[in-house]
């Protein structure tokens, strides 16, 4: 693909659906950072294709109630199988039973403990997310 390209945040904010003083508040916190750069006096911020997939998971993790603390280990697994994003974790999902975030793959043998263990409410396909931030992008304009 290239070199890396980077998002503003006017482009983030239409794409992954949150506010300035969310994406602001993330990055100060250390929660999602820009991982291309951070915002200094008179810059702005980059953000990777791999920190908008993380964005928008956390924020289809927040709004099925996950606390911020498993959303960050979440989050955290994401960026440490970033270059793994284009295939591998297009099966990847995480089930939530509103308490737990747990990871799957392909393995069915997984889905089925979890499913033994508790109600399942919530899933986050990564696959999906990736794609449908592609589409945005491309919706939105590269800027």
């Amino acid at each position: 693909m290239g070199a890396m390209k980077g998002y503003r945040a006017g482009l983030v904010l239409k794409v992954v659906g949150i506010s300035y003083n969310q994406l602001r508040y993330w990055a100060k916190i250390g929660f999602i950072k820009p991982s291309m750069k951070s915002a200094k006096k008179g810059s702005r911020r980059l953000y990777s294709f791999g920190d908008l997939i993380r964005l928008k998971t956390a924020k289809s993790l927040l709004e099925s109630g996950i606390s911020l603390q498993k959303i960050r280990k979440s989050v955290d697994y994401l960026k440490k199988h970033e270059p793994e994003i284009k295939e591998p974790l297009s099966e990847l999902k995480f089930l939530t039973n509103g308490k737990s975030v747990f990871t799957l793959t392909r393995d069915p043998k997984k889905v089925i403990d979890v499913l033994n263990r508790s109600q399942l409410v919530w899933s986050v396909a990564i696959g999906k997310i990736s794609r449908h931030t592609k589409d945005k992008i491309q919706e939105n304009g590269n800027y």
